[in-house]
């Protein structure tokens, strides 16, 4: 009976964890680049029937089978793709594939995002929404008035001229302004995407698990497509969602039920032991 007791608490308290990480898709179904957590579980076999298949106390050939309960056997973060929503703002990149931007921290170590929501620093740099630097760093020059971004990642702008550029001008060339290479972003994949470490505010910082970051172009050897004026949403699906609260939920009333009911039975054994 302790042993039920046991597994249905198990049941509740990582139900209870289940629900959170649901939660917390649902509320991130808006944050721009956003990856969905899902928790994978695993039977808990009793310590007991462990010991007595190595003691030889159940057949060779018995599996132990009494379980003690459940736990997280792991928390996994789903990389999959977000649909791309145009935002007709030159400073919004998404990646269309696999990637990451890279960014600097504050201490100078690395992390990585797919949130391409982009600002110019005083510097004239691009930099996050949090300020972190963009890297390789691009600088764009001031007063640019329009941008594009070719399929290798090459970024240009269009700003415009000096005056020694215009008063050079021959009398056929375009007044509009002159096209200028600012640099190019670079992405970063990774072997396990998965086993990226997230610290917040959609960024992951590389472990063991992830492997070392492969650096590359937009478009070569397996890298997405940075695209302008676009973002990619969060890949949380508030339908997908709803239906695991709801199973979540049913899972811990029916191990809260189990649990009351082994609390009632062992009163009522203890009653008539007395």
């Amino acid at each position: 009976m302790t042993i039920s007791r046991d597994a249905s608490i198990s049941g509740m308290v990582e139900q209870q964890r289940n629900i959170a990480m649901i939660a917390n898709n649902l509320a991130n179904v808006n944050t721009t680049g956003y990856k969905r957590v899902q928790v994978h579980f695993q039977d808990v076999l009793d310590t007991l029937s462990v010991i007595n298949a190595l003691t030889g106390e159940i057949e060779a050939d018995e599996e132990p089978t009494l379980s003690a309960g459940v736990e997280s056997m792991d928390v996994l973060r789903t990389f999959t793709q977000g649909s791309l929503t145009p935002t007709q703002r030159q400073l919004d990149f998404s990646i269309n594939g696999d990637g990451f931007f890279r960014v600097l921290l504050e201490d100078g170590s690395a992390a990585y995002t797919r949130d391409g929501t982009l600002h110019l620093d005083g510097a004239g740099q691009l930099v996050t929404g949090d300020g972190d630097l963009i890297d390789p760093p691009i600088t764009l020059p001031a007063g640019f008035r329009s941008l594009q971004v070719t399929g290798d990642g090459e970024l240009s702008v269009i700003r415009s001229y000096t005056a020694d550029e215009l008063a050079a001008l021959p009398p056929d060339a375009p007044t509009d302004g002159v096209r200028e290479i600012a640099g190019t972003l670079e992405l970063v994949r990774f072997s396990n995407p998965s086993g990226l470490d997230s610290i917040g505010r959609n960024l992951f910082v590389e472990t063991d698990e992830s492997q070392p970051p492969i650096s590359g172009l937009p478009g070569v050897d397996g890298m997405g497509q940075v695209l302008s004026g676009f973002l990619e949403a969060s890949n949380v699906s508030v339908a997908q969602e709803m239906t695991s609260l709801v199973i979540a939920m049913r899972s811990h009333q029916l191990n809260l039920n189990a649990f009351r009911t082994i609390e009632e039975m062992q009163a009522s054994a203890n009653e008539l032991s007395a």
